[in-house]
């Protein structure tokens, strides 16, 4: 996949940005968040130099990958900017340099919502200060689709992920590891699919 140019602040702070990938056939999407200690940045996938202008001086806290089938650029991009890989214990991958969280403690002003059912170590990300969801494959918005939950076929099972979505906190915003982000009322555009 050739490297994206640019990345678009789509709400103070927090920064997109998307390719086509012709290996996975789908669009590929990601996420980074400033807070008040850095940046987290969620799935990423190759951004060209001039694009990753955004961070500026901030550091970057982790490289967060939302279930196992993200690894995407992230080896690349945790060499570059000397930082950690995080992903959930139960996540099989295939690089042996990531850190496996076992308690929310190391992630502050982040609530952690596992998504079993999903993909391996499926974790929707919280912030409750923005009343922001960052999704992995849970939950898909592409282009030519819309708002959908993953599909049955690429679920380990369906019900149990749909269960596991309906016990989300509330949130308005939202951004996917595929897709176009959510912006305002992003919890009851999901309730409705559910």
């Amino acid at each position: 996949m050739n490297p994206c140019e640019s990345a678009a602040e789509i709400l103070p702070g927090i920064y997109q940005w998307s390719g086509y990938s012709p290996q996975h056939r789908v669009v590929l999407s990601s996420t980074a968040v400033l807070t008040d200690t850095g940046w987290w940045v969620f799935d990423p996938i190759p951004l060209a130099p001039v694009g990753k202008r955004f961070l500026g001086k901030n550091e970057v806290m982790a490289i967060v990958l939302t279930n196992e089938n993200h690894e995407r650029a992230a080896g690349q991009w945790a060499s570059e900017l000397s930082t950690e890989i995080w992903a959930a214990p139960d996540a099989a991958l295939g690089r042996a340099q990531v850190r496996r969280w076992t308690s929310v403690a190391a992630f502050p002003g982040w609530t952690l919502c596992s998504l079993p059912g999903g993909a391996g170590g499926e974790t929707a990300w919280f912030q409750p200060r923005r009343s922001l969801m960052v999704f992995g494959d849970a939950v898909v918005n592409l282009p030519d689709r819309s708002l959908e939950i993953l599909p049955d076929k690429y679920c380990r099972d369906p019900s149990q992920l749909r269960r596991s979505l309906r016990r989300l906190p509330a949130f308005e915003h939202a951004v996917f590891a595929h897709g176009e982000p959510l912006l305002g009322g992003a919890a009851l555009r999901l309730a409705a699919l559910l």
